[in-house]
């Protein structure tokens, strides 16, 4: 697994999300690196010279890997985005870890949804996935890209308005999707496993977000013994990608302030 590290001061782990890779995270060095040593990862098979193992166990393993050589060193914060999101709390309930303080911005899996909200999961993922699977289906990647992006900024022409180099890291990550929507590992994401997890962790979601990432971060949140929600006025789901200083100021607080 490949990563960065800059700055000084305890380590923060950041996990990106789909589409993307470490690289995301650095226009957010500027703001993070003065306060935290920076440690941005790339997951296995979001860089190229990956050749096997995808899925929400496979990059918690990895990631426990990683925090448990990093903790014998100093405290470990981790923030995970999206995809990125799950994997940390898979490897929350997966893994007996030392970490200081963990925040979530819109993870997604459902598993933890009771039945009477996972009907509007289920409704919400079909009309956000839809389009993304029949341009996948058709071999038109640039197309599936275009529509995953789409809807995870819950805005048509989201993608065609981001800058010219997140959408190229966007569309050169294409080839991930093949892995991303035929995903066979069945991560411990559920109910009963959520709520044994003792770590601090701080969900936030954008007001603009979807059902499809809204209802499982406050789902979560309420599962955790010891969590805090946020709900980020005028924000969506892009929020961590799309404004490097304002999600960084977002974590810097929640980091500072008393579990």
């Amino acid at each position: 697994m490949k990563c960065k590290r800059e700055g000084n001061g305890d380590c923060l782990v950041l996990v990106h999300g789909a589409l993307t890779d470490n690289s995301m995270w650095n226009d957010h060095l500027e703001y993070l690196a003065s306060d935290f040593e920076v440690v941005s990862i790339t997951l296995r098979c979001f860089d190229e010279s990956d050749v096997e193992g995808f899925g929400l166990n496979t990059h918690a393993d990895d990631l426990a890997e990683l925090v448990n050589k990093l903790s014998k060193d100093k405290p470990v914060n981790i923030v995970g985005w999206s995809y990125g999101a799950d994997v940390v709390l898979n490897v929350l309930v997966k893994h007996e870890l030392s970490v200081s303080k963990v925040s979530l911005y819109e993870p997604g899996y459902p598993r933890c949804l009771q039945e009477s909200n996972f009907g509007a999961w289920q409704l919400d993922a079909n009309k956000m996935f839809g389009p993304v699977f029949e341009h996948f289906s058709s071999g038109n990647l640039a197309q599936a890209v275009e529509s995953l992006i789409d809807g995870s900024g819950n805005e048509q022409g989201y993608f065609q308005r981001q800058s010219k180099a997140v959408k190229e890291l966007q569309l050169a990550k294409s080839y991930t999707l093949s892995y991303q929507l035929n995903q066979k590992e069945q991560p411990l994401i559920e109910a009963d496993t959520i709520s044994r997890v003792s770590v601090p962790v701080v969900l936030g979601y954008g007001e603009k977000t979807r059902d499809l990432c809204r209802l499982v971060t406050v789902r979560t949140s309420e599962l955790l013994n010891n969590s805090e929600i946020k709900e980020i006025l005028g924000e969506s789901h892009m929020m961590p990608q799309e404004k490097p200083r304002e999600f960084s100021k977002y974590i810097k607080n929640i980091l500072s302030s008393q579990s």
